[in-house]
């Protein structure tokens, strides 16, 4: 069984240069990682936990949230860290995570929304990118059963998404037109779960901001080099993914 842990970054909303309050970008960011490997990662990420704890005092109860550490808006436990800090625990954790997750794959979806003539329908879009990835990977790469547990999202609208696909996942063909496949090795609907009580949607999350970090880059943040932080993952990345990214990022 392969498990897929997914968490977003952004909104769906239409971005207005200027007006609007809405984010320029929505991404999808998932782990894949498998059944066997569970007890491996997480024992993992408990020592990373335990090391940030005795090296900056931040509780292993409490949540690494990425965005929060750079601007912190709702952790009251980031106050008693300098920013530099805060910022070094997310470069330490993205660093980690290659090493943490060894033998699992990172998947994804950077949609700027500046370039899709209709923003409506652009979370379901997204989603669907995502779980033709993963099922693809399940059944050509490791030839396995798979489930899906996501951070707080539209869970009716991907529970409607991913039991559609499993009848009708249109997929275009290299030699024209395209073919229906089902997603007919994920099995349930989508399982959420809260990022307080999971270190490896926390992990995801951090792979979603280093990522928007990447694309959206902050000029006050560069003299951290907050841009160059999703780099780090490359050899973890699923560049099958996307053929014309070199990361693998699906962009469209």
């Amino acid at each position: 069984m392969q498990i897929l842990y997914v968490d977003e970054s952004g909104d769906a909303g239409k971005f207005e240069e200027g007006i609007s309050q809405n984010s320029k970008h929505f991404i999808l960011s998932g782990l894949i990682i498998s059944q066997e490997d569970w007890l491996q990662h997480l024992n993992g990420l408990k020592t990373f936990r335990i090391f940030i704890k005795e090296k900056y005092g931040l509780n292993l109860k409490e949540e690494i949230h990425a965005s929060e550490l750079i601007r912190i808006n709702k952790i009251k436990a980031y106050r008693k860290i300098k920013k530099n800090k805060r910022i070094e625990i997310f470069k330490k954790f993205i660093e980690e995570l290659p090493i943490i997750f060894n033998r699992g794959k990172v998947i994804n979806i950077c949609f700027d929304k500046t370039k899709f003539e209709s923003t409506r329908d652009i979370q379901e879009l997204a989603w669907g990118r995502l779980i033709q990835r993963f099922n693809t990977y399940l059944s050509i790469t490791v030839r396995d059963k798979g489930i899906i547990i996501s951070d707080a999202t539209d869970e009716v609208l991907v529970r409607h998404l991913l039991r559609k696909m499993r009848v009708y996942n249109p997929v275009p063909s290299h030699f024209g037109g395209s073919r229906n496949i089902p997603t007919a090795n994920i099995l349930e609907d989508p399982f959420l779960r809260d990022s307080k009580h999971s270190y490896f949607i926390q992990a995801v999350d951090a792979i979603a901001q280093a990522l928007y970090r990447k694309e959206y880059v902050k000029g006050s943040l560069r003299k951290h080099g907050v841009d160059k932080f999703f780099d780090t993952l490359e050899p973890i990345l699923l560049k099958e993914a996307s053929n014309n990214d070199p990361f693998g990022i699906v962009r469209k």
